[in-house]
C-alpha cells in the first residue's frame, strides 16, 4: 500500500497564507495542516481547524526561529532583544548544545497550551525550519510531547526528488531520538527545483505511508509555486489515482 499525506506548514503566519491554505483544503488534495501560534492569523487557523477536525489533521508547527518573545524574557533561544534566532544559527546553537532543555519546554508548553485553548485537537508535531529533528530539540518535545499525549511527529527526511547521500545518512541517525513517537514511514518536502516535481510524486513514492510538506501562499513566489498543483488539482490527482496511492490524515498512523 503507498499512502501520502500531503500537510500544509505554516497555517495560521499570515492572513494570505491562511486563505491559500484554506483554498488547498477545499481543492481536495491536502489533507493536514500544522499551526503557528503566536502569528497574526493564528486564530482563524484555529477556527478553521476546530470547525474541520472530523475532514483533516491538524498538529503544531514548532516554532524557535522566527518571531520575538516579550521585552525582558530570558532565554537560550533569543538574542538579547527577544527575537528568536534566525534558522541557520539556531541550527549551530542546537548542535553545539547552547539552547537550555528548560527554554524549549517552556516555549512548547506556550505554543501548545495556545491551539489547545483555542479548541484545537493537536494530532501531531512538526517543526518550523526543522528544528525540531536535532536531539537537543528532540529530547525535550518527545518527553513534552508523550506528557501531553501527543504521539505522532514529523520524521528526519529520507524520501528526495533529488538525492543526497550525506543528508540522508545523517537523518538515519536522528531517528534514534524519535524513540516511543509514531512517524509515517516516509518524508519529503516539495521541491519546486525540480520541474514537475508534483506529478514525480506518485511514481517516487515507496511503500508505506509518506507526508509531504507545501508551504502555501498566493503573494510570495516560492509558496505560490509549493501551492499550485493542490489548488488546481486535478493532474495530481489523476497521477495518485493511477499509482494507486491512497490520501491520509496523521490520524490515520
Amino acid at each position: 500500500m503507498k499512502g501520502v499525506i500531503i500537510n500544509a506548514d505554516d497555517f495560521g503566519y499570515d492572513d494570505d497564507t491562511f486563505q491559500a491554505t484554506v483554498a488547498c483544503f477545499d481543492a481536495g488534495l491536502l489533507t493536514s495542516a500544522t499551526i503557528l501560534a503566536g502569528s497574526p492569523a493564528t486564530a482563524s487557523a484555529c477556527q478553521y481547524a476546530r470547525d474541520n477536525h472530523s475532514r483533516f489533521s491538524f498538529g503544531l508547527h514548532f516554532n524557535i526561529v522566527e518571531g520575538r518573545r516579550p521585552h525582558g524574557a530570558s532565554s537560550t533561544l533569543c538574542r538579547k532583544d527577544g527575537s528568536l534566532f534566525p534558522p541557520k544559527i539556531q541550527r549551530a546553537r542546537a548542535m553545539a548544545g547552547l539552547i537550555d532543555a528548560a527554554d524549549i519546554r517552556r516555549e512548547f508548553r506556550l505554543q501548545l497550551d495556545e491551539l489547545r485553548d483555542h479548541g484545537v485537537n493537536v494530532s501531531h508535531v512538526d517543526g518550523h525550519g526543522h528544528l525540531h529533528k536535532y536531539p537537543a530539540v528532540m529530547r525535550v518535545l518527545r518527553d513534552e510531547m508523550l506528557r501531553a499525549g501527543i504521539e505522532r511527529v514529523r520524521p528526519p527526511q529520507n524520501c528526495y526528488f533529488l538525492k543526497n547521500h550525506m543528508r540522508g545518512a545523517m537523518n538515519v541517525m536522528l531517528l534514534r531520538h524519535f524513540n516511543g513517537l509514531r512517524s509515517p514511514d516516509f518524508y519529503v518536502g516539495a521541491d519546486t527545483r525540480q520541474q514537475g516535481w508534483a506529478l514525480r510524486l506518485p511514481a517516487m513514492l515507496p511503500e508505506g505511508v509518506t507526508e509531504m510538506s507545501v508551504h502555501p501562499g498566493f503573494a510570495e513566489p516560492w509558496r505560490r509555486e509549493e501551492g499550485e498543483p493542490l489548488m488546481h488539482p486535478t493532474p495530481l490527482a489523476t497521477a495518485f489515482r493511477q499509482a494507486g496511492v491512497v490520501l491520509m490524515r496523521y490520524h490515520d498512523i
